[in-house]
């Protein structure tokens, strides 16, 4: 599902919920607290013990607002350390499960994706979370047991109302069965991607839907050029036409033809 071309943004913007270990240790009997905070490469400010509605007023600017609620709810029992990033290259989220060093789970998603597929990236990373905790960690990482965490999860949030009814076709052919089915999970993402846009993001393709040797910029990178050479699965091997290196990028990148 994830880009892998050019380098990782650094900063990042960011909020937690709840508390770490250290502070769930000395308030066991006390509501979570919250601490979000944004940063910039000069600023960093910090709010601690954030409200409950003032940490679901954060979700709600990239959440459906139907959403808001269970996604709140999940991150508070379960003491999720949420950060909503800007655009990486390299990933649109991921997990990370507790370490000695780091005792609360870890989800991360980028914050300029649309609300729908947000909430998409947002439960794919949740699956991960929920295969630690049912299986540990001697799974594969999409394995069996992930796709069957997603799949009750994508099930439970669209029967809920909380994505577009206008997918449910491209949902159930998705989700129908274990192994998961691919292609239509790919037209699933393309579709969520382009509900909520701004006018002005139109202009944006997706790489896939490009022939072979077009010349295209990354939304993420427009100050470079890339040529798409050759497909391999689902990404696509692209060289930069003024330096001729060579990138592998997923065929769902959004892109400006040239």
């Amino acid at each position: 599902m994830y880009w892998h071309c050019c380098q990782q943004v650094a900063v990042a913007k960011a909020f937690t919920c709840p508390s770490t270990a250290r502070a769930a240790s000395a308030t066991a009997q006390r509501s979570p607290r919250l601490c979000p905070s944004e940063c910039t490469t000069s600023y960093h400010p910090s709010i601690m013990g954030t409200r409950e509605e003032e940490y679901k007023a954060i979700l709600a600017r990239y959440l459906p607002q139907s959403a808001v609620e269970p996604i709140y709810k999940f991150i508070s029992e379960n003491r999720v350390q949420f950060k909503i990033t800007p655009s990486r290259n390299s990933k649109l989220g991921d997990y990370r499960c507790p370490t000695p060093l780091h005792p609360n789970h870890e989800i991360s998603v980028n914050g300029d994706l649309p609300q729908y597929f947000f909430l998409m990236v947002l439960l794919h990373e949740i699956a991960h979370l929920n295969t630690f905790l049912t299986f540990g960690r001697n799974v594969q990482p999409h394995g069996h047991e992930w796709q069957q965490q997603y799949r009750n999860l994508l099930i439970q949030y669209f029967n809920g109302g909380h994505f577009p009814p206008e997918c449910y076709p491209l949902f159930k052919n998705y989700t129908s069965h274990i192994p998961l089915n691919r292609a239509a999970g790919q037209a699933l993402e393309q579709t969520l991607k382009r509900y909520g846009l701004p006018e002005n993001k139109e202009q944006y393709m997706i790489l896939s839907e490009l022939p072979l040797g077009t010349r295209f910029r990354l939304k993420t990178k427009p100050e470079r050029v890339f040529k798409s050479i050759e497909k391999r699965r689902t990404r696509y091997l692209c060289e930069d036409v003024h330096t001729t290196l060579r990138y592998l990028v997923n065929g769902s990148a959004e892109v400006i033809k040239c």
